[in-house]
C-alpha cells in the first residue's frame, strides 16, 4: 500500500469513462523546485530564497489540485528566482572582493608613497 502511495505522488494517471476505445493519460507531476530554492534561502540569497520558497509551495497546491500547467508555470518560477538569487548572490561577492583588493592596494600605495 505504501509502494502504491508513494507511486502515486510521482505519477497520475487519468482515464476517460468507460467506453469503447477509452485512452490512458499518463503525466508525471512537474518539479516544484523546493530543494533548489531551500538552498537558495540558506546559503546565498535569503529575500530570494524565500519568494522561491513562496512559489514553490504555490507550485505543489496547484499540482495536488491537479492543475499541472498552473503548477509547472510556478515550479518555472520558483526556479527562475532561486538560479536569480544565486547569481546576483555572485556578482555582489565579485563587487565586494573588488573593492577590498582595490582599497586594499590603494592603501599600502598611500603609506608606501608617504615614507
Amino acid at each position: 500500500m505504501q509502494q502504491q502511495q508513494q507511486q502515486s505522488n510521482n505519477t497520475v494517471v487519468v482515464t476517460a469513462p468507460p467506453a469503447a476505445g477509452g485512452t490512458v493519460i499518463i503525466q508525471q507531476r512537474p518539479s516544484d523546485y523546493l530543494e533548489l530554492a531551500i538552498f537558495v534561502t540558506l546559503c546565498c540569497n535569503i529575500l530570494f530564497g524565500v519568494i522561491a520558497i513562496i512559489f514553490s509551495v504555490l507550485s505543489s497546491s496547484d499540482a495536488d489540485d491537479r492543475n499541472y500547467e498552473r503548477a509547472r508555470a510556478k515550479g518555472k518560477i520558483a526556479m527562475s528566482i532561486s538560479l536569480a538569487g544565486m547569481i546576483s548572490t555572485i556578482i555582489i561577492v565579485i563587487i565586494v572582493v573588488v573593492v577590498v583588493v582595490t582599497a586594499a592596494k590603494k592603501a599600502a600605495a598611500d603609506t608606501t608613497f608617504n615614507r
